[in-house]
């Protein structure tokens, strides 16, 4: 696996250069504002999901190259971390980040937890679209 694996890590960096600097919106209505200076990502994230309100923002921080970007999100007081990890792409017109996210969740520290650590990290996928794209 990780002799395929890096095979991609060897390939010359390509893909056309995206302007994710805006506000994109998930298909749960999670909105995150994106803004991108170089290949660096600043903004913010208001989730729709969970305990949060839906009018709190959560400041994030990430990279971005070419058509890929990835950013982390401290989800304040709640103590919740999350990652996504994206990929631009377009479809019919309309612009898109397909992306992979990571939230680890707190679980007990005593000996039983090691058979449990499996759980303790939840994992998805999100599209987020350019708001105001159809």
């Amino acid at each position: 696996m990780f002799r395929h694996f890096s095979k991609y890590l060897q390939r010359k960096p390509g893909g056309p250069v995206i302007d994710f600097s805006g506000i994109w919106v998930n298909e749960l209505g999670s909105e995150v504002e994106l803004n991108v200076q170089e290949d660096r990502v600043s903004g913010n994230y208001r989730t729709a999901v969970g305990r949060a309100s839906p009018t709190e923002r959560f400041d994030l921080t990430g990279f971005a190259t070419r058509d890929r970007i990835v950013f982390c999100v401290k989800f304040g007081s709640y103590g919740t971390l999350g990652a996504w990890t994206g990929l631009h792409s377009e479809e019919k017109g309309v612009e898109e980040i397909y992306s992979l996210w990571h939230l680890p969740r707190d679980i007990q520290d005593d000996e039983e937890a090691k058979d449990y650590r499996w759980s303790a990290i939840l994992t998805g996928v999100n599209t987020f679209k350019r708001k105001g794209a159809s």
